[in-house]
């Protein structure tokens, strides 16, 4: 009776293991067409077709790395992309379908229909720097206070488990040892309650842009086969910016882990469950600060020392002078500060560029404050009449 119970429970404590991998399999792939041309050599139309599929296929891969990639990262790395992405790109597709193929005796075209594993691109873009290097590699402070069997435990698995997928993919992380010096105070427990505030002062203090905040417990479930213990657990983080307070991502993951005593195997848990967040949270993140590049982003922009009429003038000019800005929301206006919020395709570095390059008549500009997606200006006005 006792093993009748016991083999559904171990099938149900490890039946996410089993199945997440088909999980990932739909989730990071896209389908996208190209087209492949090979030359006809001595009429062999067998070799140039083979030659047309693998340009295609080389095309298909081009076409989604310009989904993390901007155009001039792109040409600033053509060598690396082609020594290390381009010239293994049957490696990032999963299946193809040939939609079309035709010869005209000289050349051999093809059209397909490819698969393509977004997942592997961001891995190896990862890899060679280029994600971090296109977001000026910002610095992560991940706080993840651990309990097992409401007990706290001075070295948490789960936060050094999420810190090392981190590294492991070129991210800079605030070293553990200053976090061990607040990891348990009352300011961290009231920034996982949800004090975002709270929690973006605490990353601002340690010069991090990305502050990973959260909590992680294990528990006893009991002993199997009569020598083994066992333990599950379960750990929830958000990833919050810092000079704005967005939070890019928030999740939770569970796991499971068996061990002679009740603490290893609780440990194996929160290491588990650790790295899985840990993916987890670098794959939201690399897609997030992709989209934020190749994408139109949001970025916050205070203005000091106008009046409000002054500030309507200044918001049109810079709607007409700077390109790629596509919208600006006003967010409040109070003693000569505005704040907006400002939609365009590109990033906080570009646009403090392109706003000091400018001539704004009678308006003098000054950047006082900068960061990843957040700008303060502190602007003269020099007219007459407003």
């Amino acid at each position: 009776m006792y093993r009748k119970m016991i083999v559904p429970f171990i099938i149900l404590l490890f039946l996410p293991t089993i199945f997440s991998p088909m999980i990932l399999e739909a989730q990071d792939t896209i389908i996208v067409k190209s087209k492949g041309v090979g030359d006809i050599f001595a009429g062999r139309e067998a070799r140039a077709r083979d030659v047309a599929i693998e340009d295609a296929l080389r095309r298909a891969v081009e076409q989604a790395v310009g989904m993390f990639l901007n155009s001039e990262t792109i040409v600033q790395n053509e060598d690396i992309l082609n020594d290390s992405i381009y010239s293994h790109s049957k490696g990032y597709i999963r299946k193809y379908v040939i939609l079309r193929e035709l010869t005209d005796g000289k050349l051999y075209n093809v059209k397909i229909e490819a698969h393509v594993s977004t997942g592997k691109l961001q891995d190896e873009l990862s890899a060679i720097g280029l994600l971090m290097t296109r977001k000026h590699k910002p610095r992560i402070m991940v706080i993840i206070p651990e309990y097992h069997i409401n007990r706290r435990i001075p070295d948490p698995a789960g936060e050094t488990e999420i810190i090392k997928r981190l590294l492991e993919k070129g991210f800079k992380v605030v070293e553990q040892y200053q976090v061990s010096k607040i990891r348990y105070n009352d300011q961290v427990r009231a920034a996982i309650k949800g004090n975002t505030s709270l929690a973006t002062r605490i990353g601002l203090e340690y010069g991090a842009e990305v502050i990973i905040i959260g909590e992680a417990f294990s528990e006893y479930v009991g002993r199997i086969f009569g020598e083994l213990e066992s333990c599950r657990a379960r750990l929830e983080a958000r990833a919050i910016r810092i000079d704005t307070g967005e939070i890019l991502v928030a999740c939770g993951k569970e796991a499971a882990g068996l061990d002679i005593t009740p603490a290893l195997a609780g440990k194996k848990a929160l290491q588990k469950a650790g790295n899985e967040l840990g993916g987890y949270l670098i794959e939201q993140l690399l897609a997030k600060w992709s989209s934020d590049v190749t994408n139109v982003t949001s970025i916050g922009l205070v203005i000091n020392g106008l009046n409000y009429k002054q500030f309507i003038e200044f918001k049109s000019m810079l709607l007409e002078s700077i390109r790629g800005i596509k919208a600006i929301h006003q967010r409040s206006f109070t003693n000569n500060r505005a704040v907006v919020e400002i939609d365009i395709k590109g990033d906080a570095e570009t646009l403090s560029e392109e706003i000091i390059r400018k001539d704004y008549k009678n308006f003098k500009v000054q950047i006082t404050d900068f960061s990843a997606n957040r700008l303060t200006l502190n602007i003269h006005y020099g007219g007459k009449g407003l």
